[in-house]
């Protein structure tokens, strides 16, 4: 299972997190986020994630100037796209270099499958997120069984998930290929060692990160 925990804005929560076993780390800039870093903190902080972890910065309706300033300034290696982007810019993005991975975040509502056979062939992994009338993460969960229509393509469950969630989550047979935490994890707006240790025992099976090598 791909775990990716979202939304860091500080040194000392990184500093918590980078010898767990976590997949990738997210930051998100889009200033109408709570948690949105700014470029000069995106630089600082993406150099701050061993090389292991994947590198992931939430972007909403980006041009290719600011995704090639991403690409150019920090040590960012996955754009995930959080807005009604087109299939020509992600092309784009696409040629900037030969590793970028690609995530696509897309909302659990009545067009799913339609975004899905839309965005499939360019995007590397979709996350699947509660609707919303506003880009970004609403802190709330969905009704999950609309997963189990997703056949082919690859997806991580997002959504105000939490410790019960993934919980119950482990145990349904929706094809996840993972999960995209964010609120689950924190306290008080801080990201809490102790929620994230929970979390990775029950998807992981341990806390410490044993695996170094990716593709």
């Amino acid at each position: 299972m791909i775990l990716k925990f979202c939304g860091f804005k500080s040194e000392e929560d990184i500093e918590k997190v980078k010898n767990l076993n976590v997949d990738a780390i997210g930051f998100i800039h889009f200033p109408r986020s709570k948690r949105h870093v700014s470029m000069n903190q995106l630089k600082l902080l993406s150099k701050r994630v061993p090389d292991h972890i994947y590198r992931v910065v939430v972007l909403v309706n980006p041009t290719l100037d600011l995704v090639k300033q991403v690409f150019n300034e920090t040590n960012i290696n996955v754009i995930q796209l959080h807005g009604s982007e087109s299939i020509q810019l992600i092309k784009a993005i696409r040629k900037l270099s030969p590793t970028i991975k690609i995530f696509k975040a897309i909302p659990a509502d009545k067009y799913l499958n339609r975004n899905i056979e839309k965005y499939e062939k360019t995007v590397d992994l979709f996350i699947i997120d509660t609707p919303s009338q506003n880009y970004g993460g609403t802190g709330n969960t969905y009704d999950w069984n609309v997963l189990s229509n997703i056949r082919k393509s690859r997806f991580l469950i997002a959504g105000g998930l939490d410790i019960n969630h993934i919980s119950k989550l482990k145990y349904l047979k929706l094809g996840q290929s993972g999960y995209d935490i964010a609120s689950g994890i924190e306290t008080d707006n801080i990201k809490d060692l102790a929620k994230m240790t929970q979390i990775i025992k029950i998807i992981k099976g341990d806390e410490r990160n044993e695996h170094t090598n990716r593709s």
